[in-house]
């Protein structure tokens, strides 16, 4: 059902009230959830925004970043809504992603249906944008994704991702990420300059994917004798102290 949005509540296309719950809660990559849980005005006010946001006639980069910082702020809230916890996966026994419904755009949509909007796309750097409030996520960005910028801000989303999965001893450890949504990495990153004999289309697309956004790896990488495996995926809340 479309909501109707006063005129002083018309979405900000800067996002600025999203930034400002970054800049106040966001510590190398980890929400103090406490102090968001006691201070949720302003997201709040900017979820109201989103409700009603114009979707059908936004230019698609703003579109996309709109989905992008809707799932993110999202899942701020509903973290922080529930704090304290041990893992958003404590939340509607580990189904919370399709369990609950939200507004955006006028459209009631589940976190899951927000991210299949994104991957149809068929831009695989959207999963590093999106943090599902866990350290095993990519991390969250420390700026807000606008469409005047999004395409130089999903290369350092990918480049902030990237540099998380090291190389030592002849291992990429790599996100489980590569492996969950292959078929949305395959046909960019499946086969390129670091095709490695022996691995599968999963570990290649990830190897491409870590050579062009950590390109200090790349000479490594391109000279091969490595393999790939999948780091654990950690679950625990991206929170301060955590």
């Amino acid at each position: 059902m479309l909501l109707f949005v006063p005129a002083a509540l018309a979405l900000d296309p800067t996002y600025a009230p999203l930034q400002h719950v970054l800049d106040a809660h966001l510590r190398d990559g980890r929400i103090d959830y406490a102090a968001l849980k006691a201070q949720p005005a302003e997201l709040d006010a900017w979820l109201v925004e989103v409700a009603a946001a114009p979707v059908a006639s936004m230019a698609p980069a703003d579109r996309t970043a709109l989905w992008i910082d809707a799932y993110n702020g999202l899942t701020l809230d509903l973290v922080a809504g529930a704090w304290p916890l041990s893992s958003i996966r404590d939340l509607d026994g580990g189904k919370v992603w399709d369990t609950r419904h939200f507004t955006v755009g006028g459209a009631s949509l589940t976190l899951n249906e927000l991210e299949g909007k994104l991957r149809a796309q068929g831009d695989p750097r959207v999963h590093a944008a999106l943090n599902c409030a866990s350290k095993g996520c990519p991390p969250l960005a420390p700026k807000v994704f606008v469409g005047a910028t999004l395409d130089a801000q999903l290369d350092e989303a990918a480049r902030r991702w990237a540099a998380t999965m090291p190389l030592r001893g002849g291992v990429l450890s790599a996100s489980n990420l590569f492996d969950w949504y292959s078929a949305d990495f395959a046909p960019k990153f499946g086969k390129a300059a670091f095709d490695v004999p022996g691995l599968d289309g999963a570990q290649e697309a990830a190897a491409n994917f870590v050579g062009r956004y950590a390109p200090e790896r790349a000479e490594a990488l391109r000279k091969g004798g490595y393999t790939v495996s999948w780091a654990p995926y950690d679950w625990g809340v991206n929170a301060v102290g955590r």
